[in-house]
């Protein structure tokens, strides 16, 4: 087994805007209506009337369990039928999930990618996750191209290891990687920092599989040190992305949120 560890310094998000935030995107996503059927789906249009460009009901009822959506190619104009998105339930008090698939259908390397969002609750967040699946679909090495992804996120172990600090029974952020010939296992839990940031730590574990289970204490001896230096320079960028974005965001009340939310659906 090989094991890595990195402690990052974050700005602090503050739960009431979290959850703000959650609430405006349902919002958006509920007074958005749909017009008639016609032969490339229907047509979404935002509150304010303005078309909704790039997305298209396919199939079913808006925001309905099995309604199911698809971007707009660019060059015809027509539903993309290699990418959609599909609801799975949609009921703030309980749950939100959407189902994501992807086709990847180039000759030497044909895919198919699903993933699941779950949030329980919008009303009040409590958990959320998030599962992915590779499916290669032909080729001589197709098992060991393809493997699944899983994250799960308690969202009240997260608040109450940064607001009063104590320690979580079990990790408030958790994830596994699982491929034909490793399992990644990693960690994450938050903790008071000065100035009010938080100190989030990374933990991971790597576990070989079938015949590179012999091989991994071979690998960590040669490469863990350039693994594991690469891993936190990664952290370390994503900590420094985050720091220049999210306390700009936070200042941002839940009607500024909306506009901008909306503009940038526009220009996509």
């Amino acid at each position: 087994m090989a094991r890595f560890q990195h402690t990052v310094t974050l700005a602090p998000m503050p739960r009431r805007w979290f959850e703000s935030c959650v609430a405006t995107l349902h919002d958006l996503a509920e007074d958005t209506d749909a017009e008639d059927t016609s032969a490339e789906g229907a047509r979404l249009r935002l509150p304010d009337g303005r078309p909704l460009p790039g997305l298209v009901l396919a199939q079913g009822r808006h925001l309905r369990p099995g309604a199911r959506y698809r971007p707009v190619n660019a060059e015809n104009g027509e539903p993309d039928a290699d990418q959609c998105v599909t609801v799975l339930a949609w009921d703030r008090r309980r749950e939100t999930a959407l189902e994501v698939v992807t086709v990847d259908g180039a000759p030497d390397h044909p895919a198919r990618l699903d993933c699941a969002l779950r949030l329980t609750s919008a009303e009040r967040p409590r958990e959320a996750a998030l599962s992915a699946v590779l499916t290669p679909t032909g080729g001589k090495w197709e098992k060991y191209l393809g493997g699944t992804g899983r994250v799960h996120l308690d969202l009240g172990r997260w608040w109450q290891a940064t607001g009063d600090g104590r320690h979580p029974s079990r990790a408030p952020l958790s994830g596994t990687l699982t491929h034909a010939l490793a399992r990644v296992g990693v960690t994450v839990v938050p903790r008071p920092g000065p100035d009010g940031r938080w100190l989030v730590t990374v933990k991971m574990r790597v576990r070989g599989r079938s015949f590179a289970r012999p091989l991994l204490p071979l690998a960590a001896a040669l490469l863990g040190r350039r693994a594991r230096r690469a891993c936190a320079e990664s952290l370390d960028r994503a900590a420094t992305a985050w720091n220049a974005q999210v306390p700009a965001l936070v200042r941002k009340d839940r009607e500024r949120l909306r506009a901008e939310l909306t503009d940038a659906l526009l220009g996509a």
